[in-house]
């Protein structure tokens, strides 16, 4: 028996098509069918066009694709044998601004994409996380729309922003914005506090012990209860390998497959399309089935996104939480919202170490028009996980633009022999409601899939 069911209420729309043998998913497809381009459309286009493009791949990680952009051109600069000095103001307010976005991105996920769902599963009226109309759906959207004003001080504008530029950030924020700033982040941290977890913030950050989230009370201890009365931390498992493309002040780059291991090589990423359309043939092959391609690190499929940098980065209530659930769906969520915690005080660190004496930009000596031919490639973490983008420029013009996005590592197609993440960890499901969570539980983004 096959079931179609259209997965909604995400960035784009999707379709999971589930085979079912003996009242549990044998295999799953996430198809992907709403095409976009980007990668056509920056082609022959003026290299520092991709500024302004690649933040409109995605209205909720447009943030991140500035950054891994603007990161691309100062590698293509690094590259041709150009140095591109940056003051530390500058890759602080970058830093900033992709931090901010996250925040705000991490709270939407958990109040408008998992909990809707994640209550149809208890016994217990909650109508206050009905969307549009409960109390708690309602104070998450004021919080996170109050957050990502603080962004808006030194990227002029959300989403979208394109400040971030080869040399520095064209943003100069004054103290009162810095404090301001400050105030937002007061705010996300106060509703964390008294909403999300009923705990003062400071004995959160201390957890790092299993059993530690039996201190937890608030909104996320009604996704813990209703997760063990369901078994939420038996399900939505796949191979349990990781992988960290990125690096900042808080998350560290590696991948983990039985160990950790710190040293990448970006040669190894492999991009397929064995089961994807192809917008330049007629005929396509009988096996693709949506726009979206996979990726694999050194020919196998890794997740990508919270609980992988957690456990990547060593953070211990994550790794043994980790080391007793997996990567279940109620890991899986846990370590978002854990993230959530770590990347308020880590952004409120970084305001604090602004000098505002320091050049927000230094313009370098050179155009990128200057540059016969060279190819470079960047990374950033992204809400959702790793973002890769990489380029080859002729005489300033895009010769090719790639783009691996994280739901493409994570939702990427794959058969029966070698399934896809979120394919591997639907398997087994024994309803469509859950398999729906599971999918949920890595952020679904169609549109940085079919970019």
């Amino acid at each position: 028996m096959k079931t179609v069911d259209l997965v909604e209420r995400i960035e784009g729309e999707a379709k999971l098509v589930c085979s079912w043998e003996e009242n549990k998913i044998s295999d799953a497809r996430i198809e992907f069918l709403n095409f976009r381009g980007f990668e056509y459309i920056l082609k022959n286009k003026p290299i520092l066009d991709a500024l302004v493009y690649t933040p409109r791949i995605c209205g909720i990680c447009g943030q991140a694709h500035l950054f891994a952009t603007v990161n691309l051109l100062e590698n293509l600069y690094k590259n041709a044998g150009i140095d591109i000095p940056l003051t530390p103001k500058a890759k602080l307010l970058r830093e900033i601004g992709l931090n901010i976005e996250i925040i705000d991105s991490h709270i939407k996920w958990f109040y408008m994409f998992i909990m809707p769902d994640i209550v149809k599963f208890s016994k217990k009226d909650l109508f206050d996380y009905k969307p549009l109309k409960g109390k708690n759906w309602l104070e998450a959207l004021s919080c996170a729309s109050e957050t990502i004003k603080a962004l808006a001080i030194i990227g002029g504008q959300w989403p979208h922003t394109s400040y971030m530029v080869p040399g520095g950030v064209v943003s100069d924020p004054s103290l009162i914005d810095l404090a301001t700033m400050k105030n937002y982040i007061d705010l996300a941290i106060s509703f964390f506090q008294k909403n999300l977890v009923s705990l003062d913030f400071d004995t959160y950050l201390s957890f790092n012990k299993t059993n530690d989230i039996s201190k937890i009370g608030g909104n996320l201890k009604d996704f813990i209860d209703i997760s063990f009365e369901n078994g939420f931390e038996l399900i939505g498992k796949s191979y349990d390998r990781h992988i960290c493309l990125g690096e900042s002040s808080l998350f560290e780059k590696g991948k983990i497959n039985r160990r950790i291991i710190h040293k990448l090589d970006f040669k190894k990423i492999f991009e397929n399309s064995d089961f994807t359309f192809n917008v330049d043939e007629e005929e396509q092959s009988k096996d693709a089935y949506g726009w979206a391609k996979s990726v694999k690190y050194d020919g196998k499929f890794y997740e990508t996104g919270p609980l992988s940098r957690a456990i990547i980065s060593n953070r211990k209530f994550l790794k043994d939480l980790h080391h007793n659930y997996q990567d279940s769906l109620f890991t899986r969520v846990i370590a978002r919202m854990d993230e959530l915690a770590y990347l308020l005080q880590n952004t409120k660190e970084l305001i604090s170490k602004i000098d505002i004496d320091e050049q927000s930009y230094i313009k370098p000596k050179y155009s990128l028009n200057e540059i016969k031919e060279v190819s470079a490639s960047s990374v950033v973490e992204a809400c959702r996980g790793s973002l890769f983008h990489e380029a080859t420029i002729k005489n300033g013009k895009i010769e090719k633009y790639d783009v691996i996005t994280p739901t493409v590592w994570n939702l990427g197609p794959g058969n029966n022999d070698d399934l896809g993440i979120a394919q591997n960890a639907i398997v087994g499901s024994d309803s469509i409601e859950k398999a729906k969570i599971i999918l949920r539980s890595f952020d679904v983004c169609s549109v940085c899939t079919t970019h």
